[in-house]
């Protein structure tokens, strides 16, 4: 598993990490399966992130695993999407 921190100094994130799109093509060039993106300096900074799993294996066998530990609800809205 990667870990890229969002931003040197700041919690901000990269402005070449601000889209989804660029979240995956950074995520792309990365030869572990999972990427995870951080909203800071750090991981100990944000109690946020994005993981980014390549291969439909791995995003199945993650996502059942959140399910098995209570993290994910499958088929449930999230609230404020657009």
């Amino acid at each position: 598993m990667s870990a890229d921190q969002a931003s040197a100094w700041r919690v901000e994130t990269k402005p070449t990490r601000r889209t989804t799109a660029q979240l995956l093509a950074a995520a792309a060039k990365d030869t572990d399966a999972v990427s995870v993106f951080y909203d800071g300096t750090y991981a100990g900074d944000s109690d946020a992130a994005i993981f980014v799993v390549k291969g439909m294996q791995n995003i199945r066998y993650l996502a059942a695993l959140c399910r098995r530990q209570g993290l994910l609800t499958e088929g449930k809205p999230v609230e404020g999407a657009s």
